[in-house]
């Protein structure tokens, strides 16, 4: 169990500076391409989200 009285005594050992910021760089690369599908699905929502009436109703009438 960790003391909390003790936690200035703990060492955390680190990856050396450049595979931090190789890290750190993959991270941004990844959020970049989370961001970019977030914007994909909005845009799709946007395109589907007038459809849905339409195909109900088709659905309803047997259309489908």
């Amino acid at each position: 169990m960790l003391n909390l009285q003790h936690l200035h005594d703990v060492t955390v050992p680190l990856p050396p500076l450049i595979e931090q910021r190789h890290i750190v760089a993959r991270i941004e690369e990844l959020a970049a391409k989370i961001e970019e599908a977030r914007g994909v699905r909005r845009e799709s929502m946007k395109e589907a989200d007038p459809l849905q009436p339409a195909v109900l109703d088709r659905a309803f009438r047997g259309e489908l």
